[in-house]
């Protein structure tokens, strides 16, 4: 097939040629690139299954095991739909200890894609493509009694947009970087996971922590006793989009993608997603069959 592949390129250039003489040979290579990377959405289907890496850590509720031991969560919803409709099984990697190495695992080619509520930053950008599919906002859970202390006879919202101290990030994930360009004069500290972060921040060995709205307001939602104990804020003007990494070589596999999560027309958001998660795996599974 790559051997038809390349002739009938060879042909397409040599008549280019003939009625565009100036025709530069970096023309040819583009060809040949395309007829290329036409193959990864062929070599899915032809291996029967399609690889995704997913972060280790269960991230509710997009990503998580239910109590009957099964992966389930939007973002696993989406790519089994996806993969329903190619007509391929799903296998998931979820070796990936930091959400970086989820993206390094997208890079090396180890993985078809990745989904794991993955941060789209421009380092990002630089290494992998993506699909977005939801668009939230940076937010702070902060600790009341460690707000009050710094106070000072100024406002609320005087105080959190001067905070000091200590703030808790997810280790080497988006976060670390949003947290050095939004909280200039805190002391960054990384966690293994979001549950060290967050039982640190209850308890005011931190002034806070830092991530995504869906995040803190599950928080709230679940745990609403931590309503005495700490204060969410929502950073309107920082937005935090999310979407499935791709290899940079993989550009049809990310038109289809961008194709499938259009037509699926969820319009997702933190609080859709949270208030009315059974309606939208319904929609998702509806539409995917």
């Amino acid at each position: 097939m790559n051997q038809i592949n390349s002739t009938i390129v060879t042909l397409i250039f040599a008549f280019l040629l003939y009625v565009f003489p100036g025709l530069s040979i970096g023309a040819e290579s583009a060809l040949n690139a395309t007829v290329t990377s036409t193959n990864e959405i062929e070599a899915i289907v032809k291996k029967g299954k399609l690889v995704v890496a997913m972060y280790t850590e269960e991230t509710p509720p997009f990503y998580y095991m239910d109590k009957n031991n099964v992966l389930v969560g939007v973002d696993v919803a989406l790519i089994k739909g996806f993969a329903n409709l190619l007509g391929v099984t799903l296998e998931f990697d979820r070796s990936a200890k930091f959400l970086d190495d989820v993206i390094d695992k997208v890079e090396n080619h180890e993985v078809d894609l990745a989904i794991s509520k993955l941060s789209v930053t421009f380092p990002r950008v630089r290494r992998v493509l993506f699909s977005p599919y939801i668009k939230l906002h940076q937010s702070l859970l902060i600790n009341r009694l460690r707000l009050a202390q710094q106070l000072d006879g100024r406002t609320k919202e005087e105080t959190i947009q001067n905070l000091k101290g200590q703030i808790g990030v997810v280790a080497k994930s988006s976060y670390v970087k949003y947290a050095k360009s939004q909280l200039i004069g805190m002391e960054i500290v990384e966690y293994p996971t979001w549950h060290e972060a967050v039982n640190d921040a209850l308890s005011g060995k931190i002034v806070g922590v830092f991530r995504d709205e869906s995040e803190i307001k599950m928080i709230l939602r679940d745990r609403p006793d931590t309503a005495l104990q700490v204060l969410s804020v929502v950073l309107k003007d920082a937005f935090d989009p999310k979407g499935i990494a791709i290899a940079f070589d993989h550009r049809n596999l990310k038109d289809l993608l961008d194709f499938y999560i259009d037509s699926l027309n969820l319009n997702l958001t933190a609080d859709k997603v949270l208030n009315n998660y059974d309606d939208v795996i319904k929609s998702i599974e509806q539409k995917t069959k």
